[in-house]
C-alpha cells in the first residue's frame, strides 16, 4: 500500500470511527439583537448506519426572558447525497399566558409541536409553526430550562405561548446517504421576526470538517492526476 492509499484508508477510517460512537457536530451562536442576548447550540448526532439524525438545539441564554431570545428556526446545509424526514420532536412543554414562572406544564401538540422541516437542493430549514410551506416562527419557541415569564416582549405574552423547555431533540429519518455529509451555512433563528445569528462550529466538529474536506481535495487531485 503506497503513500496516497494508506492516506484515503487513514480518513475513511477516521470518519467510520467516529460514525461507530455517533459522530456528533456542534455548532454554536452567541448574539445580541437590540439588546436582546441570542444564544444556542446545535448538536447534529449521525447514526452509524446513516438511517437517522437527531438534532438536539438548547437555548443558552439563561434565564431566557424575552420572545427575542426564544429559538425558532435552525437553517443548515448537507452536501452529498440523500434527503432527510421530520419524524419526531420531544421536549417539555409549558404555557406561561399571563402567568409568571414557574408557568405549568401542558400537553402540547405531538409529534411535532408544529414544528416542520423544508429542503431545497441541500438545504434544510427547521422551525416553528410551518403551515402552508411558511413559518411563522410561534408558537413553541425554545427556552432555557432556566426562563422567567415577564409581560410586554417576554414570555407570557399569548402569541407565543406555549413554550418549549430545551434541551428539544428533533428527530429525522435519513433516505440514500451513502457517507457523512459535509456541512453548509448553520443559522440559528431567534424570535418572531426572527432575527439570524451564524452557527460557528467547535473545534472537534472544525476537525471533523477539516479531515473531510481534505479527503476530498485529495481524491480530487489523484483523479486529475490519472
Amino acid at each position: 500500500m503506497n503513500y496516497a492509499q494508506k492516506f484515503v484508508a487513514f480518513v475513511a477510517a477516521f470518519l467510520l470511527a467516529g460514525s461507530a460512537w455517533g459522530t456528533v457536530f456542534t455548532f454554536f451562536a452567541d448574539g445580541v439583537t437590540e439588546g436582546a442576548a441570542q444564544e444556542g447550540r446545535a448538536d447534529f448526532d449521525f447514526s452509524a448506519d446513516l438511517s437517522t439524525l437527531t438534532v438536539t438545539l438548547t437555548n443558552n441564554v439563561a434565564p431566557t426572558e424575552l420572545i427575542a431570545s426564544e429559538i425558532d428556526g435552525l437553517r443548515f446545509g448537507l452536501i452529498g447525497p440523500g434527503s432527510a424526514t421530520l419524524t419526531g420532536v420531544s421536549g417539555s412543554v409549558v404555557d406561561c399566558t399571563g402567568v409568571p414562572s414557574p408557568c405549568p406544564s401542558v400537553a402540547g401538540s405531538p409529534p411535532f409541536f408544529s414544528w416542520g422541516l423544508t429542503s431545497s437542493g441541500g438545504l434544510f430549514e427547521l422551525g416553528s409553526g410551518l403551515s402552508g410551506g411558511f413559518f411563522s416562527h410561534q408558537p413553541y419557541g425554545i427556552v432555557n430550562t432556566s426562563y422567567t415569564a415577564t409581560g410586554s416582549g417576554g414570555l407570557s405574552e399569548a402569541g407565543t405561548n406555549p413554550l418549549l423547555v430545551g434541551p428539544v431533540v428533533f428527530t429525522f429519518a435519513l433516505s440514500d446517504m451513502t457517507s457523512l455529509p459535509r456541512f453548509g451555512d448553520v443559522t440559528f433563528l431567534f424570535g418572531a421576526v426572527p432575527d439570524r445569528q451564524t452557527g460557528v462550529p467547535e473545534p472537534q466538529t472544525l476537525a471533523l470538517m477539516g479531515i473531510g474536506l481534505l479527503a476530498l481535495v485529495f481524491v480530487g487531485r489523484r483523479r486529475k492526476t490519472r
